[in-house]
């Protein structure tokens, strides 16, 4: 039977598809653990020559983790600088876009570009500019533009409106600067790229919140690499939702809830899994020979972490003997850690 705490979004039929990428969204209609915890992933897929047209999200920031593929991604920030940021986006980079701000994703390789985005709301709304702009009368936007009438140029923009194009294609033809050097910008993190700060027997994890991605609001996104039978130790998060993308390998996990309810179950490559925030949690890599990759998104910009090793820790050998109905003696040979081991090796 399949955990409530997991959605196969690789496996779920697009939302919209057509021939120049499509879009997977998991929001908390269709993955009801999500409602009212202010998250929710979307899986977007652009083929060669693929546009995700410029938009924004009035209700929600998006934080996104480059799969596959390379892109260019342009921000417009608005007055009263009127600023705007083009850079290049390539696979373990993540990518920030503040709540409200205009932004679009342009393949500009010779194979799909896949992304994994995570918003900081379980329904997050989307605004296109081919909907908008087709909405306006033609004679506001000639007198936005400068455009003396009579005019017909905005006669060929989207009639469908208040629909939204979503994803373009480029003419066939269009020569794309795919050998382009990366091009750096303070929206995006490489987040594979940085050396982990969290280095152990058992596997790395790469940090990207505030600390070293300071833009971030309202959303960070770690990278766990276990090894074979590593261990992400039992853990929650006070603070923050955590939901977890499958990048690579396997994974077995165990969520407990309040309550007492203990769901275990297994998940793959293009599942998420979701977990309110402070539910006790572990994570496990199964297998014996391969590592397991996940991208890991938080509800929160600097996500807090408690782990049952330091947890047990600071505990005297009375209040433990009393809580599990043991001798206090009996904890004597416990490590006492003075802070979490985070990644651990298994024990077979």
């Amino acid at each position: 039977m399949a955990s409530p705490h997991t959605f196969n979004l690789d496996a779920t039929t697009p939302q919209l598809s057509n021939a120049g990428g499509s879009r997977t969204f998991a929001n908390a209609d269709n993955f009801p653990i999500l409602n009212g915890w202010a998250m929710s992933p979307y899986l977007l897929r652009l083929e060669k020559g693929g546009v995700r047209e410029p938009h924004w999200h009035p209700n929600a920031a998006e934080l996104s983790y480059c799969i596959s593929g390379r892109a260019t991604m342009t921000i417009f920030l608005g007055s009263p600088n009127l600023v705007h940021d083009t850079f290049t986006i390539d696979p373990g980079e993540i990518v920030f876009v503040p709540q409200g701000y205009l932004h679009e994703f342009n393949n500009i390789s010779n194979e799909e570009a896949k992304f994994v985005l995570v918003f900081n709301n379980e329904r997050p709304q989307t605004m296109g500019i081919s909907g908008s702009v087709g909405s306006m009368p033609n004679r506001v936007m000639d007198a936005t533009f400068g455009i003396k009438p009579p005019s017909t140029f905005f006669n060929g923009f989207n009639k469908n409106s208040p629909n939204d194009i979503v994803i373009g294609s480029k003419p066939a033809n269009t020569v794309e600067p795919a050998s382009m050097t990366r091009i750096p910008s303070v929206h995006k993190l490489n987040l594979e790229g940085i050396p982990p700060q969290i280095q152990t027997a058992g596997g790395t994890v790469a940090l990207g919140n505030i600390s070293n991605f300071p833009i971030l609001s309202g959303l960070a996104c770690y990278s766990l690499i276990l090894k074979p039978n590593g261990i992400r130790e039992p853990h929650w998060h006070p603070n923050a939702a955590e939901l977890d993308y499958v990048l690579g390998g396997r994974a077995r996990m165990i969520i407990v809830s309040p309550g007492g309810s203990v769901d275990t179950f297994e998940v793959g490559p293009g599942e998420v899994v979701f977990i309110p925030p402070a539910f006790f949690h572990y994570i496990e890599n199964p297998d014996n020979v391969n590592n397991m990759h996940m991208a890991i998104f938080f509800g929160n910009g600097s996500p807090q972490d408690i782990g049952i090793s330091g947890g047990l820790s600071a505990n005297s050998n009375e209040v433990l003997g009393a809580t599990f109905d043991l001798p206090p003696t009996y904890f004597n040979k416990l490590p006492r850690l003075e802070r979490d081991l985070f990644v651990v090796a298994g024990g077979g």
